[in-house]
């Protein structure tokens, strides 16, 4: 572990610190989301290679040479749960090209679609990740060692994940199924606080901030507690949308139902309305026959279709991502036969299937 906090350290590590041959480094962050900052402030960089994990201080330096990695496009860049990382390194000046999700392509060989960093170390390498210092104020300096070391963690074992993990897909013949979404994935979220009024920024990163500190209390991804869509719409549509969705029969979720609870607290305080909508019962219809085909394909339900997709194949939309390529042969072209009558779904000996 080599922590970086000169200009001299940086280049050092730009000349000596991945291999010319290298393929792949690993790659996270560590940063604060605070009520009074416009926008996140990055506390600390760790990227992992061949040669070991480096921890950049960019509260001590100036980042911009790294430009260098993020932007070579013959080098990988391996995170996991990408999305926010990618957001905070922007905003700090850093556009990544070639980069890798190992949450969202694990989404691929399971049902679970937000996996997080722990659970997928001990399911590929067995081993437990302490989340102790998850809740450390990364902004004080001096950082104490066991920080260093528990954000050192965070990438070490992500290069391992990420080659048996390759293995697999390769071994199932998934390897590229999700490429194109790894290119659309970060200027999709890229979007949200440009199209955000001041006070729908607001309720933006209250809930942000909220969600981070629920998923270092409980240890889980931050997706499995509530999506990054999720949080948008509320955003734009207000206080109605959230109690549509808590008053939803289908929430089960625990961590989901606490957030909306304090959703709807932060959304009434601002005074943001939406008129009420009606729910679609064929959307429920879809959602069904795409649980079917989540578990008998061992695949996740919203990589398959989401549920934007399924109200669009329902307003006769054609040109859905669900209707090509894999997500046709396990879903679309049987959502299709379902909206035409062509088949139908029938309970047999307690479970759903088509007839």
């Amino acid at each position: 572990m080599f922590l970086i906090e000169s200009s001299d350290q940086l280049q050092d590590f730009l000349e000596n610190g991945i291999a010319d041959n290298e393929k792949f480094v690993a790659v996270d962050t560590e940063f604060i989301r605070e009520e009074n900052l416009e926008k996140p402030l990055l506390c600390l960089i760790q990227i992992a290679t061949a040669n070991g994990v480096f921890i950049i201080d960019p509260m001590a330096i100036d980042i911009f040479p790294l430009k260098k990695i993020f932007e070579n496009s013959s080098l990988t860049k391996v995170f996991h749960s990408a999305d926010q990382d990618l957001e905070i390194l922007s905003l700090a000046g850093i556009n990544t090209k070639n980069f890798y999700d190992t949450q969202l392509y694990e989404a691929v060989l399971s049902v679970n679609d937000s996996i997080s960093y722990q659970s997928i170390v001990f399911r590929y390498l067995n081993k437990e990740i302490s989340k102790t210092f998850a809740r450390s104020n990364w902004k004080k300096r001096p950082l104490q060692r066991k920080q260093l070391l528990y954000s050192a963690n965070d990438v070490f074992y992500l290069r391992e994940v990420y080659e048996k993990q390759l293995e697999k897909l390769t071994a199932c013949g998934r390897r590229n199924w999700l490429d194109d979404e790894l290119k659309q994935l970060f200027p999709k979220e890229k979007e949200v606080p440009v199209t955000l009024s001041k006070n729908n920024l607001e309720i933006y990163n209250q809930l942000i901030k909220w969600r981070e500190e629920k998923t270092q209390e409980k240890n889980i991804s931050s997706e499995s507690i509530v999506k990054n869509h999720v949080i948008k719409a509320i955003c734009q549509r207000g206080v109605n949308f959230v109690r549509n969705i808590k008053n939803s029969r289908n929430v089960r979720n625990a961590n989901f139902r606490e957030f909306l609870f304090f959703a709807e607290k932060i959304a009434e305080k601002l005074g943001i309305k939406e008129k009420p909508t009606e729910q679609n019962i064929a959307v429920n219809l879809l959602r069904t026959l795409r649980e079917m085909c989540s578990r008998e394909h061992n695949v996740a339900p919203s990589i398959i279709a989401t549920s934007k997709d399924l109200e669009k194949l329902i307003a006769g939309d054609r040109n859905v991502k669900c209707l090509f390529h894999w997500r046709n042969e396990i879903f679309g072209k049987n959502a299709l036969q379902l909206l035409e009558g062509k088949v139908s779904l029938h309970i047999r000996e307690s479970k759903v299937v088509i007839a």
